[in-house]
């Protein structure tokens, strides 16, 4: 892998690859209606990770250089119609990385930084552990080495009466909030497994925090590296589930389906002292 592996290094990254194709297609090296080589292609070429392909692609994408096809791979567009569209006012895309992004691509693009760190305001933390795992796997397998990783989970209190998860028909049961908090305590402790990596050597240094705020979270936000902000709404659904053997309809959020949506860098700043502000003032240790 490459060795710019600074702080926003995974962001140079999939930004140089998506540069080079840039010039590919706008010189005519890759034809209108060209397919572009493969996502492993492009790996082994530009010496990345397969997650900082797939962000170059979309990146392309939102800025109209190729388009993708199910089954088939991608291909270059005209894009000299999506800038006119764009000078008139008609296009719906304008910037790089518009778009939702996948948070698993995005963590995995961030463990390719030497120090990574992640702040995280959530409702249980259930997406960025199973993000979180994946990269724990390429540790372990020796395919990247960080020298650092620093984690801030905050999470809801469960001791306080919360928006949501609560029973449609009793809004007393306490059986949601029990659950909830079930829930986040088992992806908190799947999550400090990223302190063993310290233990047996693989990363130099890891730093687990979590932290709990009396606030209901009607949205998610991570603040990946210091120059990414991905920010989701929670969708407020009811939800049937098992409890005590019996089955009750509650008001709950879609989290693990929440599109996440990158800010713009003039927001990440301000962002990070939101977050900050929670930590600091609100939030208790779990």
């Amino acid at each position: 892998m490459s060795n710019d592996r600074t702080v926003g290094g995974a962001r140079r990254e999939y930004e140089r690859v998506a540069d080079a194709l840039r010039h590919e297609i706008e010189g005519g090296n890759i034809a209108v209606g060209e397919q572009l080589p493969t996502h492993a292609e492009l790996v082994d070429r530009f010496d990345v990770s397969r997650a900082t392909v797939q962000k170059a692609i979309k990146a392309l994408e939102s800025k109209g250089y190729v388009e993708s096809a199910q089954g088939k791979g991608v291909f270059a567009r005209d894009w000299r119609k999506f800038v006119a569209a764009h000078a008139n006012g008609n296009a719906t895309e304008t910037a790089v990385g518009a778009g939702s992004v996948e948070l698993d691509d995005a963590i995995a693009e961030a463990f390719e930084a030497d120090d990574i760190t992640i702040d995280a305001y959530c409702l249980t933390a259930e997406s960025l552990n199973a993000a979180i795992v994946q990269q724990i796997k390429r540790i372990i397998r020796g395919e990247i080495r960080p020298s650092s990783i620093h984690l801030r989970l905050l999470l809801p209190r469960t001791d306080v009466r919360l928006a949501f998860p609560r029973n449609v028909d009793d809004p007393d049961d306490e059986r949601p909030m029990e659950r909830l908090s079930s829930l986040s305590s088992a992806h908190i402790r799947a999550l400090r497994n990223l302190e063993n990596l310290a233990g047996q050597g693989a990363v130099p240094e890891v730093k687990v925090e979590v932290r709990l705020v009396p606030v209901t979270p009607l949205h998610k936000l991570y603040l990946i590296n210091g120059d990414l902000a991905l920010d989701g709404m929670y969708v407020v659904t009811d939800n049937v589930i098992n409890v005590d053997d019996a089955t009750i309809k509650i008001h709950d959020v879609l989290g693990v389906g929440a599109k996440l949506y990158p800010q713009p860098r003039e927001r990440v700043e301000l962002s990070q002292e939101w977050f900050d502000s929670l930590w600091t003032r609100l939030a208790k240790p779990a």
